[in-house]
């Protein structure tokens, strides 16, 4: 295996902080890279550098476009992006999502003695989605992160989202506010020779709550009729996850625009700005409907990897139809991996 990456990470990887990870990951024969292959992604999990609850990529559609889905967020998917664009939501939905990532790229876990078990890493998604009233629109949601037999995150959300136009009426439905409230928890599958850790004296696990909230802009008519343009914040409480030591969730924004003309109303271009940490990330990407909206085609990328994305839409009948997603990432520093898939089901009614 071959790690290819650039001097700045690098350079972060060696301020990070090891919590004794020999005690946490056993490794027993396998290469060197491997070794520190395992120990980057474990230690983007366990120190300050790299908070816990790092966006990772959430739901086949989004990813499809490299990440700029704040704009749009016009689906169940709209919790994880911008909760103000559940109003958008047209049918109930419930959506379920499942993710390996870095395809091919074998992590192991344990000795030669115990067996060298395959650690593989996972993200899943579930989310029920109600329709958008004139009373607003919710939605709960679940999402987790899960490296086999190792460490996992669950994230439970309840989310609320309602046009502006009732309190300023000259807003009339062009902007929505949303807002997450989200519980966190994560927690480190311990043996023998890692439960007496120091770190883990108050225990294998670390829970908080945590806040989140979005705007969103979509004018129906005038010169600025066809753009999109979001705002999330997400952990405006910037909770404490833990374990020993304070390890506090950074606060994130993300701003993001996107466009619809009526001349090309099948083609949406996207473009995402965040800030996390000291760290900038842009994401950019399109998105095509064609047949009647029966296939779905997206395509973009950001700093880290490069996307693209398939859907098909089945109605059924008049009140119900379904949606299949499916999203690779193909990363740009990491090579002897077939890229990352996720796989998603929506069903409307």
């Amino acid at each position: 295996m071959v790690i290819g990456t650039n001097g700045g990470f690098l350079n972060s990887l060696g301020k990070a902080k090891l919590i004794r990870m020999k005690t946490i990951l056993r490794l027993g024969q396998c290469s060197p890279l491997r070794l520190v292959w395992t120990w980057v992604f474990l230690i983007t999990l366990t120190t300050p550098s790299f908070a816990a609850f790092q966006d990772g990529g959430w739901g086949a559609r989004p990813v499809g476009m490299g990440g700029a889905y704040t704009a749009i967020s016009d689906d169940s998917n709209a919790p994880l992006y911008n909760p103000a664009g559940l109003v958008q939501i047209q049918w109930n939905e419930v959506s379920a999502m499942y993710a390996r990532l870095f395809s091919g790229l074998t992590l192991y876990s344990g000795t030669s003695t115990t067996g060298n078990d395959e650690a593989h890493l996972d993200q899943s998604y579930l989310s029920y989605a109600s329709r958008a009233t004139k009373y607003g629109a919710w939605s709960t949601s679940w999402a987790n992160f899960n490296t086999t037999s190792l460490y996992r995150e669950d994230t439970f959300m309840l989310s609320y989202a309602n046009y502006l136009g009732g309190l300023i009426p000259v807003l009339d439905n062009q902007v929505s506010l949303g807002v997450n409230l989200k519980y966190l928890r994560r927690a480190f599958s311990l043996d023998a020779a890692s439960a007496g850790d120091p770190v883990f004296s108050g225990g294998d696990s670390a829970s908080a709550f945590a806040v989140d909230t979005g705007l969103l802009w979509k004018p129906d008519s005038g010169p600025c009729d066809g753009c999109r343009v979001g705002l999330s914040v997400k952990n405006l409480n910037q909770p404490d996850v833990g374990f020993r030591d304070t390890d506090r969730i950074p606060l994130e924004w993300r701003l993001g625009g996107a466009y619809q003309s009526r001349r090309l109303p099948w083609l949406v271009p996207a473009l995402d700005i965040s800030r996390r940490n000291g760290e900038t990330g842009v994401y950019g990407g399109a998105e095509s409907w064609l047949f009647n909206d029966a296939l779905g085609l997206r395509a973009g990328g950001n700093k880290e990897e490069a996307a693209m994305g398939v859907s098909y839409y089945q109605a059924l009948g008049k009140k119900a139809g379904f949606r299949l997603d499916y999203g690779i990432t193909v990363p740009f520093y990491v090579s002897d991996t077939a890229g990352s898939h996720r796989f998603q089901l929506t069903v409307y009614f």
